[in-house]
């Protein structure tokens, strides 16, 4: 069973992803690939620091192919919360 926290962190940056790049959420499914929602890896990139501004956290320095929205949802569970 996944972790109720998960869920609501998962919808929050569904609904950011929608409203960024215009996608309708029905498409934000874990294994559709970021090519194929038309989002380039400088996006997810960009993405991924705005996302780190808007919800306070700290990504780990990580090379992981981010293929998948399923692999942006992973990196951005391993983040921490920022510390002042």
């Amino acid at each position: 069973m996944s972790d109720p926290r998960n869920e609501v962190l998962r919808n929050q940056l569904k609904e950011m992803i929608a409203e960024e790049f215009k996608i309708p959420l029905e498409k934000l499914t874990p294994d559709v690939t970021m090519e194929a929602l038309g989002i380039d890896s400088l996006s997810v990139i960009d993405f991924m620091f705005d996302v780190e501004d808007k919800l306070g956290l700290e990504m780990p320095d990580s090379r992981t192919p981010l293929v998948t929205l399923g692999d942006v949802f992973a990196e951005i569970d391993k983040a921490t919360v920022k510390t002042k």
